[in-house]
């Protein structure tokens, strides 16, 4: 049955997928991409040779015990698994769709993709649920409660920022290792600059040593950029009146996530939970009411564009009197978002220069209009040494 339950998986290697993708004309060939495919190929090769029931929960709660005998006791090693991957480089060079390439073609239950800061929110959680219990280890039992549902775990965009994320890396990670992990990662940084000049930075250098130590690093060269083309010549700015605006942002959000599951994501900040209920691979769908009618901070959207490469934002009303909170609200999203090198299509009831009409924050959003003329051209996506 086993055997029959993994055939049924559709198990698909990353190369098979990505060379169909080419012969279809989805995809450009690029010879920075191909290299990074066929390492995630022999990934994947290797997973096999350990086998994909070794790599499935039977049970999650058995999983867990098993896994904590494992880490407190040091016996029962797990078997050897291959070393991991971490891919970095240049925004729009396909790492996210190439890592999906290859999470898509694992069997069912041996692998979980998350965004980073989504994982490492559940990790807190996950910690502050142990000590709740009080565990003897929290950040061992964590570590098994995270890696129970299947040993692959495939991060997207990581990149340290929090304090409270870098002074307990290294711990969850070698715990997250020694249970069987296997990590596949892409990042637009090298693992040196993770968490550079961060506080205590000191204390987060182990870290990028046994990154070092149990992946494969490897840089993708630079090519085009597959997101600066698509945007290339696109208009931006769309207005709700014209009828053809919401099939064309439905148009244009299919564009950038083709081959994404659409999935709802949560982001917590400071104990507020932020729901978007269009996503598909780094790309939301979300109406201004929901950024901008709510109570939130510019944390808030800092939160945002660090999950989050490129908006749809829709409905954005003419901006008066009546609504300078949500004019201010607005002003730091775009400041967030053009700060983290994020791309933003949007509807609204006024053109940009006309948008905002009140006097409170007459002066401030000369420079928000600024930055979305810039963010309009799209220029200043190709700036990847900001990110």
């Amino acid at each position: 049955m086993a055997g029959k339950a993994l055939s049924e998986a559709g198990i698909q290697t990353p190369q098979g997928r990505y060379d169909a993708l080419i012969t279809s004309r989805q995809l450009n060939p690029d010879m920075a991409q191909a290299e990074a495919i066929s390492l995630l190929n022999s990934l994947h090769h290797n997973l096999s040779a350990v086998g994909w029931q070794a790599l499935m929960p039977a049970q999650t709660t058995a999983s867990v015990r098993r896994v904590l005998s494992r880490l407190f006791t040091r016996s029962g090693t797990p078997q050897q698994m291959p070393a991991g991957l971490y891919l970095y480089g240049g925004v729009g060079r396909g790492k996210t769709m190439m890592m999906d390439l290859f999470y898509q073609g694992l069997p069912r239950g041996t692998a979980q993709r998350f965004h980073f800061h989504d994982f490492m929110s559940s990790a807190h959680d996950a910690i502050a649920q142990a000590r709740a219990s009080a565990s003897d280890d929290p950040i061992a039992e964590a570590a098994a409660r995270l890696i129970a549902p299947g040993q692959v775990i495939c991060f997207d965009e990581m990149e340290v920022r929090d304090i409270a994320d870098a002074m307990i890396i290294k711990r969850l990670f070698d715990q997250l290792w020694n249970a069987g992990m296997v990590l596949v990662a892409t990042s637009n940084r090298h693992p040196d600059d993770l968490y550079l000049n961060g506080l205590h930075r000191d204390r987060f250098i182990p870290f990028i040593d046994s990154l070092r130590n149990r992946q494969r690093i490897h840089h993708i060269a630079e090519g085009d950029d597959w997101r600066l083309s698509r945007l290339s010549g696109m208009k931006s700015w769309h207005l709700v009146s014209e009828p053809a605006t919401q099939p064309r942002l439905d148009e244009l959000f299919r564009s950038f996530t083709s081959q994404q599951e659409l999935k709802t994501v949560s982001i917590e900040v400071a104990g507020r939970t932020l729901i978007f209920d269009r996503v598909a691979g780094d790309v939301a769908d979300v109406h201004f009411d929901q950024l901008c009618r709510t109570p939130l901070g510019a944390r808030d959207y800092l939160a945002v564009a660090d999950r989050f490469s490129g908006l749809i934002l829709r409905g954005i009303p003419s901006l008066g009197n009546a609504e300078q909170n949500e004019a201010r609200r607005f002003m730091w999203l775009v400041d967030a978002l053009y700060d983290r090198n994020r791309f933003m299509i949007a509807s609204a009831d006024a053109p940009l220069d006309t948008l905002y009409q009140g006097r409170q924050w007459a002066f401030e959003f000369d420079r928000t209009r600024s930055r979305l003329h810039q963010m309009a051209d799209f220029r200043y996506v190709t700036q990847s040494d900001q990110q």
